[in-house]
């Protein structure tokens, strides 16, 4: 495996040659790669965006509705695990979330029922298509595009290049009005988005987003019978 000398000093294996590309092609490349992706990991911190945008998030997910990973509500309203295979969907929420989240199922009598056990339901019931839209990749790849394509309105620069979790990347900083934001654009195999920062301190919003995992397998290991309770017994 070849290396080559980076800027600041950080060594880089096998250089796709994005970082010698103008931030404008850079961040084209960066979308397409994204949208190329059947699957991805995802860890999101968010502040001061309004409901229902989540506190964090950690998903693994594909483009075949298999997903697995945690959700964690603004204010301090809870907290869930959640999994999804097809239309079939599973949450292990905390008793805060049930009650703040989910109240028409009954809050603490709620949590007695399930009991550290996965509340079953479907992408085609009310309740779990709301779950099943956190794990859609696919709508999710279409808001970060959307986002990141906004970036052509906006000034746009080239930064140093760094690494996100021993992965060699390129910064682009991106400047629009009152926001500002960095993308690091991987510099090996394709350029990938690594990580996303976003900062718009009129309005106290803070978004930071790390990608991983791309097109790796997603296991989803589906909860036995006796570690489930099916929503419908909440009627």
């Amino acid at each position: 495996m070849a290396l080559v000398g980076g800027l600041s000093g950080v060594a880089v294996a096998d250089d796709n040659g994005i970082a010698d590309k103008s931030p404008q092609e850079i961040g084209v490349q960066a979308r397409e790669a994204l949208q190329s992706v059947k699957s991805l990991h995802v860890e999101a911190e968010i502040k001061g965006m309004a409901e229902p945008a989540p506190a964090s998030f950690e998903l693994s997910y594909d483009t075949q509705d298999n997903c697995t990973g945690s959700v964690t509500e603004q204010g301090g309203k809870g907290r869930m695990e959640v999994l999804r295979k097809g239309d079939r969907v599973w949450i292990k929420p905390d008793a805060r979330w049930l009650s703040t989240q989910a109240p028409h199922l009954g809050g603490d009598p709620a949590a007695q029922l399930l009991k550290g056990k996965y509340l079953e339901t479907s992408a085609r019931d009310e309740d779990g298509a709301k779950i099943a839209q956190l794990c859609d990749l696919n709508a999710f790849k279409e808001q970060i595009t959307e986002r990141s394509g906004k970036a052509e309105a906006a000034t746009v620069t080239k930064g140093e290049r760094t690494e996100v979790d021993g992965r060699p990347a390129i910064v682009l900083n991106v400047t629009r009005g009152t926001q500002t934001g960095k993308t690091y654009v991987s510099t090996e195999d394709k350029p990938y988005p690594l990580k996303v920062e976003a900062d718009e301190p009129a309005k106290g919003v803070e978004i930071d987003m790390t990608f991983s995992e791309f097109d790796e397998p997603v296991d989803v290991r589906v909860p036995p019978a006796d570690q489930t309770v099916d929503i419908g017994e909440f009627d």
